[in-house]
């Protein structure tokens, strides 16, 4: 019987190996694929000062989406999509509201979807109004009795997916392109700068995010794979050449 002399160090390096393996793989499966880091704008949400009545705030939830409001570079869904079990959250301070023989208000401000009557959809905002100055004009309000210090929107879109506005699409004019695949919901948090009176309007995107699966593998990736089968095909010519000395 034969004894290889490099045995102990044979068995060494298919365990090292292995462990490149483990590790390639596991850097393979958290790569993150460009499209993890896609979004789509669907909508805006604004805080508008003095609107629509001296000394109110609004708060105005518009979708952005279809062929009439959307389908464009700025707000790419090409289908109407319906805004769906949202939740609107107004944080806010007030020396107006809740003050003995003033309107009460929950702190905070939290307006809930309950149905399907609730969807806001292309061409039909929300609207929500609240009171800025106890009835006064902005002009007589240095400092206004209510602020609001941030909104937070989120829910879910309906349809799920949608195809995207392509410039290059019908002849150059543009329209429907690829499909965007989410993952079925959106958010919005919008924090007002508090410059008050200067600043009247205040917004921020509604986005959605995508399922993040890339259909074409990303560089990064690509490198990791290779150098996985480098490993994989050193272990496997190791192995052979081992086989044949200890024979």
């Amino acid at each position: 019987m034969l004894r290889n002399p490099g045995a102990g160090n044979q068995l060494a390096k298919p365990g090292l190996s292995l462990l490149l393996y483990g590790i390639l793989t596991g850097l393979l499966l958290l790569t993150p694929s460009r499209a993890s880091a896609d979004i789509a704008p669907v909508g805006i949400i604004s805080l508008n000062t003095d609107f629509p009545l001296t000394g109110e705030q609004e708060i105005d939830i518009t979708n952005l989406t279809g062929p009439v409001d959307g389908c464009n570079s700025l707000y790419p869904s090409c289908t109407g999509l319906s805004l769906t079990d949202w939740t609107l959250t107004v944080n806010y301070t007030s020396t107006f509201y809740n003050q003995p023989g003033n309107p009460a208000l929950a702190t905070p401000y939290v307006l809930q979807w309950q149905s399907s009557a609730d969807d806001i959809a292309p061409g039909a905002p929300l609207t929500v109004d609240l009171d800025l100055c106890g009835s006064l004009d902005v002009f007589s309000c240095p400092t206004p009795t209510t602020t609001v210090t941030s909104i937070v929107f989120t829910g879910e879109i309906n349809p799920v997916n949608f195809p995207l506005f392509d410039p290059t699409a019908d002849g150059g004019l543009g329209g429907p392109g690829a499909t965007f695949f989410s993952d079925g919901t959106f958010s919005a948090v919008l924090t007002p700068s508090l410059a008050f009176p200067s600043d009247f309007f205040e917004s921020q995107d509604i986005t959605v995010s995508s399922l993040g699966v890339s259909p074409t593998p990303e560089p990064t990736s690509v490198w990791l794979l290779g150098a996985l089968l480098l490993v994989l095909g050193i272990f496997v010519i190791r192995k052979r050449r081992a086989g044949v000395d200890t024979h």
